[in-house]
C-alpha cells in the first residue's frame, strides 16, 4: 500500500528528526550523578512513586527514613511527613508517574538485565529514558495538534503552525533540555483531549467521549488546576445563547454517555484517592501545605510581560497568537468564545498562584499545557495573510525572526545566561542575542524572595 506524503506528515518527521537530533546532542541524562540532573526538583517529585513502589516497595515513603542513604541529600526522594504518623505523602499528584510508567519499566528492564548499571531508579539508563517519555508526549501532542488543525486549516496553514508553535516557543526548550517536566505531557494530553472532543461534537459515538473521560482523568491527575481546560470543549462551537441551551440539552440527551465518561475519569483519578487514605486517613489532602493562590492579588501583568518571566515577552509568538484571537470574533470561528473564556481565567488562576513566575523555569512554562488551543488563531492569522503576496513574505519573515529568537534565548537558558529565576530589564538587554560567559552579568541578575513571596508579600 502506497502511503502518501502530505505537507504535515513531512512537517511531523522534519520535527521528529530534529528532536532526536537535538535530544542525543544535548545529552540530558548526562548529568545523573550530579545535584541537578533530570531527576531533580519538580521531577523529583513527580517521578518518586515510581521508585518507591518498584524498587522499594513501600508507598509510605517511610524507607526514606529507615535506610542508611541521605535521599533527601541526594535529591532523590522529597516526602512530606503526615502530622501524627510515621507516613509520609508527596507534594504532587501521580499523574507524571503514570505517563513515566512505562518509559521506568524500559529503563528498569534494562539496568536489571546488566552487570554494569545500577537498578535504583536514579542512574542515567532512568534519565534516557525520562528524557524519550518528553520526546514521545511532544510529539504525540504534535501528531493531534495536526489532525485539530487540519479540520480548520489547509496542508501548507497547518504544517506552518506546527513549525512555529515548537521552534518558535518555550516548548522547544522544554521537550528538549528538560523533557521530563510536566508541560509536554499535559500539552500531549490536553491536545488529544481537544481532538477526541471535537470528533464526539460531530458523531456522538460513545468511544470519543471514553476517551474523553480518560483524558480528564489524567489532565487533572498531572496538573489539577488544568481541569479547567474543559471550558473549550463544551463552548466548542457556541456563540450565542441560544447555542449553549442547544448545548446543555446536548449534554442531557447523551447523559449516559456523559455519566460513562465521568466513571472512568474516577477510576483514573481513584488510587490517588486511596494514597492519601492510607498515608493521611483522608481520602482528599492538600499536600501544598502553606502554599497557596492569592486570588484577589494576582501577578497578571508580571506573568504576561515581566523581564522575570513574562510569557509574551519570552514568547513573542503567543503575543501574536493572543491579539488575532480577539480579531476571531470577526470571522465566528467555532473555537473563539471558549478559547478567550478559557485563557482569561486560566491566566488568571495560573498568575495567582504565590510563585508566580513557577521557580526556575524558561519563561512562563506553564503556559506551555494550552498551546494547542493558541494554533487555532494562528492558523486564522496565517490564512488571512495568505491572501496576499506581500503579506505572506512579510509574515513569513516576522515567524523567522521570531523562530531565530527562540532558538538563541533557548541556547541562552541552557548557558544560564537567561536565569532561572532572577532576570531582570538590565540582564535581558546587557544579554540580548548574546551566548558570553554568564558570568559577566551575575551583578544584574536579582533573586526574587520566596520566604515573603509565599505569605502573599511583595517578592522584593
Amino acid at each position: 500500500m502506497k502511503i502518501k506524503l502530505t505537507y504535515t506528515k513531512g512537517t511531523l518527521l522534519l520535527i521528529l528528526a530534529i528532536l532526536l537530533w537535538v535530544f542525543f546532542n544535548v545529552k540530558v541524562w548526562s548529568r545523573s550523578e550530579e545535584h541537578g540532573g533530570l531527576i531533580s526538583y519538580d521531577v523529583t517529585n513527580y517521578y518518586s512513586y515510581l521508585p518507591a513502589y518498584f524498587i522499594h516497595d513501600d508507598l509510605t515513603f517511610r524507607f526514606v527514613d529507615q535506610d542508611s542513604i541521605d535521599y533527601r541529600g541526594e535529591s532523590k526522594f522529597f516526602p512530606l511527613a503526615v502530622e501524627g504518623t510515621d507516613k509520609y505523602v508527596v507534594k504532587v499528584t501521580m499523574g507524571m508517574s503514570f505517563l513515566y510508567a512505562p518509559f521506568f519499566g524500559m529503563a528498569h528492564a534494562v539496568a536489571s538485565s546488566s552487570d554494569s548499571m545500577e537498578a535504583d531508579g536514579f542512574s542515567a539508563v532512568y534519565e534516557f529514558f525520562l528524557g524519550l517519555a518528553g520526546l514521545f508526549y511532544c510529539f504525540i501532542g504534535l501528531v493531534y495538534l495536526r489532525l485539530i488543525l487540519l479540520k480548520h486549516f489547509t496542508e501548507i496553514i497547518s504544517s506552518l503552525v506546527l513549525l512555529v508553535v515548537l521552534f518558535g516557543t518555550n516548548m522547544f526548550y522544554y521537550a528538549t533540555t528538560e523533557p521530563a517536566m510536566s508541560h509536554v505531557f499535559s500539552f500531549a494530553l490536553i491536545s488529544s483531549l481537544l481532538y477526541y472532543a471535537i470528533q464526539w461534537l460531530n458523531s456522538r459515538k460513545w468511544p470519543y467521549m471514553a476517551a474523553i473521560g480518560l483524558l480528564t482523568g489524567l489532565i487533572i491527575l498531572v496538573r489539577p488546576v488544568n481541569i479547567l481546560v474543559l471550558i473549550v470543549p463544551v463552548l466548542y462551537g457556541i456563540n450565542t445563547w441560544s447555542l449553549f441551551v442547544k448545548r446543555c440539552k446536548l449534554f442531557w440527551d447523551y447523559k449516559i454517555q456523559l455519566g460513562i465518561s465521568v466513571i472512568i475519569a474516577f477510576i483514573v483519578l481513584l488510587p490517588q484517592f486511596v494514597f492519601w487514605k492510607l498515608n493521611t486517613g483522608s481520602w482528599i489532602f492538600y499536600s501544598y501545605t502553606e502554599e497557596q493562590m492569592y486570588l484577589l492579588n494576582p501577578h497578571i501583568w508580571d506573568g504576561l510581560f515581566s523581564y522575570r518571566k513574562g510569557w509574551f515577552l519570552y514568547t513573542p509568538v503567543m503575543l501574536i497568537a493572543f491579539l488575532s484571537l480577539c480579531f476571531s470574533f470577526r470571522k465566528s470561528q467555532k473555537w473563539s468564545l471558549g478559547v478567550l473564556v478559557f485563557l482569561i481565567l486560566f491566566v488568571y488562576v495560573t498568575f495567582s498562584w504565590w510563585c508566580w513566575w513557577y521557580g526556575g523555569s524558561f519563561g512562563a512554562r506553564s503556559m506551555i499545557d494550552v498551546y494547542a488551543f493558541m494554533t487555532l488563531p494562528l492558523g486564522m492569522l496565517f490564512t488571512s495573510i495568505s491572501n496576499k503576496r506581500w503579506m505572506t513574505y512579510g509574515g513569513v519573515g516576522v515567524f523567522v525572526l521570531l523562530i531565530a529568537l527562540n532558538l538563541i534565548q533557548t541556547q541562552q537558558k541552557r548557558l544560564e545566561i537567561i536565569h532561572w529565576d532572577a532576570m531582570t530589564k538590565e540582564a535581558y538587554w546587557a544579554t540580548f542575542l548574546k551566548l558570553d560567559n554568564p558570568k559577566n552579568y551575575q551583578h544584574l541578575y536579582l533573586a526574587p524572595n520566596y520566604e515573603k513571596a509565599v505569605k502573599g508579600e511583595d517578592e522584593y
